[in-house]
């Protein structure tokens, strides 16, 4: 059970703080966030060379600015870490969606072809999705899909998107930015 504040919201000790995030930090939010190793690898979009690089030098600041702001974002908002839908529940979705709705007019066979079709891919390659060949980088992308379920689940987008950006100069001030939205660029 989450132990809760005088306020009903959850407790949620921080692991990053205001200087660098460091690879003590990285661990410890595995650890906040109780994933398997592989699962938090592949939540973060980092790569097993990456992680043990990272393990191998725990008191040494990230390189990657775009990996500290996931971290940190997880960090503050633990409630992203939900299993991720896996194809078949998308092709299940579908399957009922046919079957409960037969005058919806999807003029192809519920399967995992088909819905790679529906998603805009060639269905001869709906098993090669997430291989990273066709998209960005899995770190920046599973970062953009979380930034993308705060700014569109929460009742206050304004709000995550301020402390996002607060976020952001926290980052760039630890890497030694005064000014990153003056400056425009990572070190």
């Amino acid at each position: 059970m989450t132990k809760k504040r005088k306020d009903n919201k959850p407790f949620n000790p921080r692991v990053t703080g205001d200087g660098p995030v460091t690879g003590e930090q990285y661990l410890q939010l595995q650890r906040k966030l109780g994933l398997e190793l592989a699962e938090f690898q592949a939540f973060l979009g980092v790569s097993v060379k990456e992680h043990y690089l990272i393990a191998a030098k725990p008191a040494e600041p990230l390189a990657d600015p775009g990996l500290c702001l996931h971290v940190r974002l997880l960090d503050a908002y633990p409630e992203l870490v939900v299993p991720e839908p896996a194809i078949e529940d998308l092709v299940r979705a579908v399957k009922r969606i046919k079957r409960d709705y037969p005058e919806t007019a999807i003029p192809l066979p519920a399967t995992a072809g088909a819905v790679a079709l529906m998603l805009g891919r060639r269905s001869a390659t709906a098993s090669t999705w997430s291989d990273g060949q066709v998209t960005p980088a899995r770190k920046i992308m599973a970062l953009v899909r979380h930034l993308l379920t705060l700014l569109d689940e929460r009742d206050d987008p304004d709000r995550v998107l301020a402390h996002y950006g607060a976020l952001m100069a926290k980052e760039a001030a630890a890497r030694g930015v005064e000014d990153l939205f003056a400056v425009r660029r990572w070190p």
